[in-house]
Parts: C-alpha cells; sequence; structure tokens
C-alpha cells in the first residue's frame, strides 16, 4: 500500500460522483470495531484490512486521494464476500454492501491491470460472459459433466474443468425429479413469472422443475420468458454496474413482455439483484420460498409426510440482504415428517459468494470446511440451500447431493398425489 507525499493535495481536486458515494458512506462509518468479529475473512487472517472497518478506511483514504491503489489495496477490497454480516449488526447503518460495490468499481478503473479486481482480468470476463451467464451454453456443458460422471469419468472432468473443477459437485441428482401434474387449472388463480437465471439449464434445473410443479399445484401458471438473462449479479459485484443495470433491463423487458407483474425467482441471491425492479419498473419480485409462504391456507393442495432428516443452510443472500433468515425453516416445518437440523455456523459465509469460490477458491474451501464438518456429525439425509451457488459450493465439498427447499415441497406434493 501507498501513501505517497505527492497526494497530500489531491483530496482537493474535485472528486466525481463516484468518489463523492465512496466517501459519503465511508463517513458513516464510526470505526467502532462491532463488525469485525462477524466478518468471515476477518476470522482467516485476522488482518484488519480483511475486515469491514479496515476495508472502509482503505475506500476513504482512496476517496480522498490520500492513498494510491495496488495490488495489495485491490486484494484486500477484492476478496470481501459481500456477505453483508457487518450491516446487520452495525449500529451506524453503514450501507458497506453497496460501499464495498463502489470500491470495486473505482478499481476497475485503475490502469494496472493488478490493481483491479480479479473478475475483470480477460480470463475471467471470459469465462463470466461467455460460459457461466449463458443458460444454454452451462446447459450442455452441464450435461457432458452428466454424462462423464455416469461413465465414472466425472474426476477426469473435474480435473479438465481447470478452475472449475474444484466447484463442481461430486454427486448429481441423475433422475429426473418426479413431479406432480402440471396440467393447468381451467381458471388458474394468475399468472406468475418465473426466473430461472443461468443456471436454470444446470446445476439449478431440479430446483426449476420442482418450483414449476409447485407453482401449478397452488393454482398459478408459471410462464417462463425464454429471452431472460443473467441477473448481474456477477457483473454488479465485479465493478460492472453499468453492465448489471443492462442485464436487470433485459430481465423486466422479458418479463413485462410475457404481461406478468409479479416475478418469482428460483434462488435468493437472484432475487436480491433482482429486487430493484420493483421500484424501477413495477415488478414485484419474491424468492420461491417467501412466494409460497405468502399463498392462503386454502391456495396449498395436500402434502404427504416425508421421513426425512435434513440439515438446513441459510444462505447470506437470504439471511443478510433479504432479511429473510426463516422462510426456508418456516416452508420445510409445512412438510409433515421432517426432521430439522440446523447446520453449525449458518450465520457466517459458506464462501461460495458468486464468482468468489472460482476467483479465491482456498479462502471459499477454508471458510465451507466448518459447515462439511457440522454436515458429518448431522449425518442427514439430505441437506437443503436455497441458494444455487451455496449449494453447489457444499455439494462439492459434502459429497453429497444439496437440494433446494422448494425441491422438498415439490415431493412432497406429488407423493400426496399418488
Amino acid at each position: 500500500m501507498t501513501s505517497p507525499d505527492s497526494t497530500a493535495h489531491a483530496h482537493h481536486r474535485p472528486l466525481t460522483t463516484l468518489e463523492q458515494a465512496i466517501q459519503s458512506d465511508a463517513l458513516d462509518c464510526v470505526m467502532c470495531g462491532i463488525c469485525v468479529p462477524h466478518c468471515p475473512t476477518f476470522s482467516l487472517t485476522h488482518n484488519e484490512a480483511d475486515g469491514p472497518r479496515g476495508r472502509i478506511s482503505l475506500l476513504l483514504g482512496i476517496s480522498q486521494g490520500l492513498l494510491t491503489p495496488d495490488a495489495d489495496v485491490s486484494r484486500h477490497l477484492d476478496t470481501c464476500l459481500t456477505c453483508r454480516a457487518c450491516e446487520t449488526v452495525c449500529p451506524s447503518g453503514v450501507a458497506y454492501g453497496r460501499l464495498i460495490d463502489n470500491g470495486r468499481t473505482r478499481l476497475a478503473q485503475e490502469p494496472a491491470p493488478a490493481t483491479r479486481p480479479r473478475a475483470e482480468a480477460r480470463f475471467w470476463r471470459l469465462l463470466r460472459d461467455q460460459l457461466l451467464t449463458r443458460r444454454r451454453r452451462l446447459g450442455m456443458a452441464w450435461q457432458m459433466y452428466r454424462v462423464m460422471q455416469r461413465l465414472g469419468l466425472g474426476g477426469m472432468a473435474r480435473r479438465l474443468a481447470g478452475p472449475m473443477g474444484r466447484a463442481l459437485p461430486r454427486q448429481l441428482i441423475h433422475a429426473a425429479p418426479a413431479q406432480a401434474s402440471t396440467q393447468q387449472q381451467a381458471s388458474p388463480r394468475g399468472r406468475v413469472g418465473l426466473f430461472i437465471g443461468c443456471t436454470g439449464a444446470a446445476m439449478n434445473a431440479p430446483a426449476v422443475a420442482a418450483a414449476r410443479a409447485a407453482i401449478t399445484a397452488f393454482g398459478y401458471q408459471p410462464v417462463i420468458p425464454g429471452d431472460q438473462i443473467c441477473c448481474g449479479a456477477m457483473h454488479a459485484h465485479s465493478g460492472e454496474p453499468q453492465a448489471a443495470a443492462r442485464q436487470r433491463e433485459r430481465n423486466a423487458a422479458a418479463f413485462k413482455a410475457a404481461g406478468v407483474d409479479e416475478v418469482i425467482v428460483v434462488g435468493t441471491a437472484c432475487t436480491a439483484e433482482l429486487s430493484a425492479l420493483q421500484a424501477s419498473h413495477g415488478l414485484k419480485v419474491r424468492e420461491i420460498t417467501e412466494w409460497l409462504l405468502g399463498r392462503e391456507p386454502e391456495e396449498w393442495p395436500r402434502l404427504s409426510t416425508l421421513d426425512y432428516r435434513v440439515a438446513l443452510h441459510t444462505p447470506c443472500s437470504q439471511r443478510n440482504h433479504l432479511k429473510q433468515p426463516d422462510t426456508s425453516r418456516r416452508l420445510l416445518e409445512s412438510i409433515p415428517g421432517l426432521e430439522l437440523l440446523e447446520i453449525d455456523g449458518n450465520a457466517r459465509c459458506c464462501g461460495a459468494a458468486g464468482m468468489q469460490v472460482l476467483l479465491y477458491p482456498a479462502q471459499a474451501e477454508r471458510l465451507r470446511e466448518p459447515k462439511l464438518e457440522s454436515i458429518e456429525r448431522l449425518a442427514p439425509d439430505v441437506v437443503v440451500s436455497a441458494n444455487v451457488g451455496c449449494a453447489t459450493h457444499l455439494a462439492a465439498g459434502a459429497n453429497r447431493v444439496v437440494k433446494q427447499p422448494v425441491e422438498l415441497l415439490a415431493e412432497s406434493i406429488v407423493a400426496a398425489s399418488d
């Protein structure tokens, strides 16, 4: 890190709008340190610069022109998971999520490649833009991986996948999930949009099928626009807010053209990113678990008993971004027979955090390890997480299938209809 004397008067230069926004949010912090013990990355390094207070200090120095960003500064800021656990305990109400996203946007403007966010490197941008955010391409790649798994070549596939190999689950759902009848009622209660995101034809395909079955069983018609695209979260957290805004705009247009004003999202992180469409376009955005819990008693189909021990993981996007820490548990409590078990340390990020699991795999795996140990102790029949990124990350380490809550609900509905 550098803070040369030549910058002593730099803070007198006119600030950009971005720097003004960073400075305004950073100055809300009173540096009390209450947030620091709650930060997962600080827990790994015990370095002040890897905690919220230290990162805010770095961003304040950059915005005031008193600190010149270098590779070290960039690394401290870039390894933030944007889990926003710090926000939940902050007595001053610092908008840390917005602050760190703006900080990465500021770093993305630096001329030196080593100073920019790692996701801005050419390799990662290509991977993101040409595969990870392309639903059909990712779906085809996923089908190839499924085939190799069936042939006993999963280990080879993970090695050939390079940096993505460590993030691939070792167990997959090979059969299509059992589904309730998708025959629509003559007079459905309503039409709702269903957002399936980049992973809807890949690792999230079983959850999408379950969501369609559940929505139909509740008496609604799910509408899935074919021209919907990535929600934009990976862009927003990589220092490209304009690209994220363009993604949201295209999704808004797709659902508006489909004639729906309510969008149900299969996944908590995508819900958090798309929630801005409510204010900007009048689209009511709801995560599937929250939407199902909001149905009236007379809308609920008959449910059958499921005799499972379920280890429940709560994603940061559900707990801290959406402020809905109990929705998965409440939905699962409606299914007769389930024994719900809480994974230890649910208030702390599992390390997946969107692209972070690829950008900083060693950090992601260290943060996942306590959760894997807890899962091993609990010995559940099934692990459940409401976010596909977390589910995939846990499945890659636990060597077991991790499902979304709606999958168990759909299974219960199907069993009751047999």
